[in-house]
């Protein structure tokens, strides 16, 4: 067998292989003979008829049958023998195949970048230093008491954060115009949503009250007829409502999963979940830093198999968060998330996962045995006295031992590389770094 390599730009390469014409002749040659044990062919006995016949009647399928065998039996072969390791699957041009001839083919294949890793002494890194404070536990609570708060009247002129509902009619000039006319319209008064002229208008106005109010449309209002413009308004206030939070009391408390329906015990609830989110947004602060600056630190050409692999299975993540009935229509999350948009995305992801391949081997780093054990503890624990369940789920399922290995293999990386850079520490509020947190979307 002859074995050929071509580079076809930095990663691609074409493979090329000859197969000898005799070990051609001989595979198809078996499968004829197969053939025949079986074939029926009229005015043959089962079995008897001649090669030359079989060959009139079967020789393109035998052919094309033996080729797909001989390619797929010696590609490993022939990379092994050129040494080369493929990124993805390979394109297979084949050349026409005869029965006493050699077989050509072509395997179009990608390599795997070659990785120095360079600027690993220089990371520099800031580290969030926030810790949770008891006003950070009472404002936590008070909203998720304003979350669950109840609408109700108020019996008292509307003011900041309550809900209006009115009725109005615009003029302009003295006269009514097109679109200026509304009924039902709620306003909360402090959202800035609404003309700001109206919305400050009906600071201190009572249910049954009717007013005009002067106005001025703002200069980049829809209605180019209307920006810019004096109107008026009149105003009938309907309803004033106000958001009213439960009561901090026991079946409050019991509502939001604390046993013990005491203050304190909520307050110790809320205070454990907000620092181990404290700890998970530094981790993952610091994590992201450390990633972000060995990927600037290291550009390399990647694969383009493995970055179609990685759209498919960015596309099936944003799956499994589309509604129900939507999860199955592929064609059309192909539209909402096109190749183009997930790219870049994508790119980084399959770099940083050969770059961190790379620092592994490099560092000679093995997952600790005894961190996934604490990770499977970890998990269990959260679910009560089904912990000894899930703890032996994880235990016997390797595709769930493999998720944790690659997850406390990452944060030994991360440690490693943290030996040797520059920490500073960054002071902020627990509200600044989860809010930061949300907007990046975690790690």
């Amino acid at each position: 067998m002859d074995v050929s390599v071509e580079h076809a730009g930095n990663l691609g390469r074409r493979v090329k292989v000859e197969i000898p014409a005799d070990r051609v002749k001989q595979t198809i040659d078996e499968k004829i003979r197969r053939v025949g044990e079986k074939a029926h062919v009229p005015g043959f006995r089962p079995g008897k008829a001649p090669t030359q016949v079989l060959f009139q009647r079967y020789g393109d399928q035998v052919r094309q049958e033996a080729a797909s065998e001989l390619i797929q039996s010696v590609y490993s072969e022939a990379l092994e023998e050129a040494e080369i390791s493929p990124a993805g699957q390979p394109e297979i041009e084949m050349g026409e195949i005869k029965t006493d001839a050699p077989l050509a083919f072509t395997a179009n294949v990608e390599v795997y970048p070659e990785i120095e890793l360079t600027g690993l002494d220089a990371l520099s890194v800031e580290r969030p230093d926030a810790s949770v404070t008891d006003d950070d536990v009472d404002n936590t609570i008070e909203r998720v008491r304003q979350r669950n708060a109840t609408r109700e009247t108020a019996e008292r002129p509307a003011q900041e954060a309550d809900q209006v509902t009115v009725d109005y009619t615009g003029y302009k000039g003295g006269e009514a115009f097109d679109g200026g006319s509304a009924e039902n319209v709620t306003v909360e008064l402090g959202s800035n949503y609404f003309l700001a002229d109206l919305e400050a208008s009906l600071h201190g106005r009572s249910a049954g009250e009717t007013y005009t109010v002067e106005i001025t449309f703002p200069d980049d209002y829809q209605d180019e007829d209307l920006a810019g413009q004096p109107a008026s308004l009149e105003v009938s206030v309907k309803s004033v409502e106000v958001d009213v939070p439960p009561a901090l009391d026991e079946e409050f408390i019991r509502g939001m999963g604390v046993e013990e329906a005491t203050v304190d015990a909520l307050q110790s609830e809320v205070r454990n979940s907000l620092e181990e989110q404290v700890k998970n947004a530094i981790e993952s602060k610091v994590k992201s830093q450390v990633m972000d600056s060995v990927y600037e630190a290291n550009p390399i050409d990647v694969p383009e198999a493995m970055v179609s692999q990685e759209i498919e299975r960015m596309r099936g993540e944003a799956k499994q968060n589309l509604p129900e009935g939507m999860q199955g229509d592929d064609e059309m999350l192909k539209q909402i998330l096109p190749d183009s948009a997930l790219r870049e995305q994508a790119v980084k992801r399959v770099a940083l996962g050969l770059l961190l391949s790379q620092i592994i081997s490099d560092y000679g780093l093995e997952v600790e045995k005894a961190r996934v054990d604490a990770k499977i503890d970890e998990v269990a624990a959260s679910y009560g006295d089904q912990a000894d369940q899930v703890r032996n789920y994880y235990q016997q399922n390797p595709q769930m031992i493999e998720g944790l290995q690659a997850m406390v293999m990452e944060e030994q990386v991360i440690e490693k590389l943290l030996e040797d850079a520059t920490v500073t520490e960054k002071s902020m509020t627990v509200d600044d770094l989860l809010s930061e947190q949300n907007q990046s979307g975690g790690a």
